[in-house]
C-alpha cells in the first residue's frame, strides 16, 4: 500500500469532506496512488486539511470509516465537556495565538507533560556534582579536585534542577572567569551534563549554548639550557632525591604531574636504554616506551654514584613535599626574576628533540600525545638545532669518564 500525505492551502482542494474516496485519474495515468480521502482540519492529527491518497479503493474506504468513527467520538466526547472547560480552552487558544500563532494546543500540552514528568527524575546540581564525581572515582585526584572546583562559580544554582537550569544562568556565572579558567570549568561541565543527560536528568546540555572564551595561541615557553644545567647540578648537590625528577621529565618528556610520580625503578630497562610508562602510570592509559639517551644515561649514573636510592618510587614525596622541592630548586637556578613556567620539562624536551631529530611521528610515540598536526604546530621551530644540541650535551660536571655506566654494568 502507497500512502501520499500533504498539506495543501484551502484552494487546491473542495471547501467540505464528504468522507468518501474519490479516484483521481491523471494520477492514475502517472503510476501513482489514485484513491484519495480529504480530510478536515477538525480530524487531522495535524490540525490542518490534509489528503491521502491510497492504492486500492478498499484502503481508502477503510481510512473513511476510520475518520467516521473519530467524527463521531469526537462529537460525544465534545458533548460531555463542560460549558467551564470550553471557556478555559478558548482562552487557552487565544494565549496561544498571541505568543505561538501557528502552534498545536495538544503539542504545548503535551510539551509541558513530559518537562512535568521529567523534572520528578530530575536531581539537583549539588547531586549531579556528587554523582559524576563518585562515577569518575578510578581517576587521579587531580582531575577530580578540578571537576570539584567547577563548583565554586555555580554556587548560587546548587539547589536547582539541572533540567531547569537555562544557559544564559551558566552564562552570568561564567562570564566572572578568566578565558582560561572558563574554558576548562566548561569542559567539565560539558562532560557532567552529558552524564546527566544518560540519566536521564536533562534532555539537553546547557553548555552546547555557550561559547568558549578565545584565546590567543602563544609561542610554548621552553626552559633554556643554561638554566636546565644549574637546575640539574644545584639537584645533584643539594637534592639527589629529586634529581630522577628532573631528568626523566628534561630528557624522556614524561609528565610531571601524575606519570612521573607513579613511575617505579623497576620500570626503568636500562639494559634496553628504555623506560616503560605502563598503562596505569600513562595519563592516557596506553603504554609507551621513551628512549633513555645518552644525556639521561649520564645524569642517572652521577644519581648512582651519589648513592641515590634505586628501589620502589621514583619519586618518593608526596606531591605537596615535591612542589617544596621544585620551588627552592627553581629559585637556586632561575633566580628570582624568571617566571616559572608551566609544563617546562615537557616543552623543553618536546622542543629539542624534535629539532635534533627531525621526526614529528616518533616524538609523538615517544611523548605519548594523541595529535602529530598539534605536536608538529607547537614544538616545531620551537628552538634551534644548535641549541637543541646544546640541550642534548649537557652532562654531570665532575663525572670521571672511566665510571662504567648502567648499560655497560648490564651488558657484562
Amino acid at each position: 500500500m502507497t500512502i501520499c500525505d500533504w498539506n495543501f492551502t484551502l484552494g487546491a482542494v473542495p471547501r467540505t469532506s464528504t468522507l468518501k474516496p474519490s479516484k483521481i485519474e491523471s494520477r492514475k495515468a502517472r503510476g501513482l496512488a489514485a484513491w484519495c480521502v480529504n480530510v478536515p482540519e477538525e480530524l487531522s492529527e495535524t490540525g490542518k486539511r490534509r489528503q491521502l491518497f491510497f492504492e486500492t479503493k478498499s484502503q481508502a474506504e477503510g481510512e473513511c470509516e476510520r475518520l467516521k468513527a473519530r467524527k463521531d467520538n469526537f462529537g460525544n466526547s465534545l458533548s460531555a465537556i463542560t460549558p467551564a472547560r470550553i471557556a478555559e480552552a478558548s482562552e487557552a487558544y487565544k494565549l496561544l495565538d498571541q505568543r505561538y500563532a501557528g502552534e498545536s494546543l495538544l503539542a504545548i500540552v503535551r510539551q509541558y507533560l513530559a518537562q512535568h514528568d521529567l523534572r520528578s527524575q530530575s536531581v539537583t546540581l549539588a547531586a549531579l556534582f556528587d554523582e559524576y564525581v563518585a562515577a569518575r572515582s578510578h581517576r587521579t585526584k587531580k582531575y577530580l579536585a578540578e571537576i570539584n572546583k567547577a563548583r565554586a562559580p555555580l554556587e548560587g544554582l546548587q539547589d536547582r534542577l539541572v533540567c531547569d537550569i537555562a544557559p544564559t544562568e551558566l552564562e552570568r556565572a561564567l562570564s566572572r572567569i578568566s578565558g582560561g579558567n572558563r574554558n576548562a570549568i566548561m569542559r567539565y561541565l560539558r562532560a557532567m551534563f552529558n552524564h546527566g543527560i544518560k540519566r536521564g536528568y536533562l534532555l539537553n546540555n546547557p553548555i552546547l549554548k555557550l561559547d568558549f572564551a578565545h584565546r590567543v595561541r602563544r609561542e610554548v615557553q621552553t626552559i633554556p639550557s643554561p638554566i636546565v644545567a644549574k637546575m640539574l647540578n644545584d639537584a645533584l648537590e643539594n637534592d639527589l632525591a629529586l634529581l630522577p625528577f628532573l631528568v626523566l621529565g628534561f630528557f624522556c618528556g614524561i609528565r610531571p604531574d601524575g606519570e612521573l610520580q607513579k613511575l617505579e625503578w623497576s620500570d626503568m630497562l636500562f639494559e634496553e636504554k628504555t623506560v616503560v610508562i605502563r598503562p596505569e602510570v600513562s595519563k592516557t592509559r596506553r603504554r609507551r616506551f621513551p628512549k633513555l639517551s645518552e644525556t639521561t644515561q649520564s645524569w642517572l649514573d652521577a644519581y648512582r654514584l651519589r648513592g641515590g636510592i634505586m628501589e620502589g618510587r621514583i619519586v618518593p614525596v608526596t606531591p605537596s613535599v615535591l612542589r617544596s622541592k621544585r620551588r627552592r630548586n627553581w629559585s637556586a637556578a632561575a633566580g628570582e626574576k624568571l617566571k616559572w613556567i608551566q609544563q617546562g620539562m615537557r616543552h623543553t624536551f618536546c622542543s629539542n628533540w624534535l629539532a635534533l631529530h627531525k621526526d614529528v611521528n616518533q616524538l609523538v610515540l615517544q611523548s605519548g600525545h594523541d595529535s602529530v598536526d598539534t605536536m608538529w604546530r607547537n614544538y616545531h621551530k620551537g628552538v634551534t638545532e644548535k641549541e637543541a644540541k646544546k640541550f642534548w650535551s649537557i652532562r654531570p660536571a665532575g663525572i670521571a669518564k672511566n665510571v662504567v655506566s648502567f648499560t655497560a654494568t648490564a651488558q657484562a
